[in-house]
């Protein structure tokens, strides 16, 4: 969505990150949407995936951890075919038009935890993580940032891999 694109490039932009578009002429398989560029010198990719209400295909629901985590895996692996060697950062961009989702939804999904206040000490659901790690999907993704659009201002979170 052009909506959702020149979001991303204007929060690059307020950080002095210049975002350019991927060449589609490349071969390699599907390309990640933005190089990140710094003074002219490429530093990084990110990929931007949008979250629309839910999705139905045919009788089955897709549910909202599912959505997340497939677009973590196609995420991931845009990054494999543009960053092989994991060479520079790769971000993953999400933008959340859902008032059904929010930021609880993607930690869950990386931690298996509820968010504060219902956070306990002990993982409550952590197959998606388990796919995601058992794919290596999560070592593609250096950070992530989720916006949220369904807000009277948009709101940004921005996470970091941690080793």
């Amino acid at each position: 969505m052009k909506l959702d694109k020149n979001l991303a490039l204007n929060f690059f932009r307020l950080k002095n990150i210049e975002a350019r578009h991927f060449p589609k002429k490349l071969a390699g398989g599907k390309k990640p949407d933005f190089m990140l560029f710094r003074k002219d010198v490429l530093f990084g990719y990110c990929e931007l995936k949008s979250i629309m209400d839910y999705d139905f295909f045919g009788e089955r629901r897709d549910s909202t951890y599912n959505k997340i985590q497939n677009k973590i895996h196609d995420a991931s692996k845009q990054f494999t075919s543009s960053n092989a060697d994991h060479t520079l950062p790769n971000i993953l961009f999400f933008i959340n038009h859902s008032k059904k989702l929010n930021y609880g939804d993607l930690w869950l999904v990386l931690t298996g935890q509820a968010m504060p206040p219902n956070h306990n000490s002990d993982p409550i659901d952590i197959r998606y993580l388990r796919r995601l790690s058992i794919k290596g999907d999560l070592l593609n993704i250096d950070y992530i940032i989720w916006a949220n659009l369904n807000e009277d201002k948009t709101c940004f979170v921005v996470c970091q891999r941690s080793d």
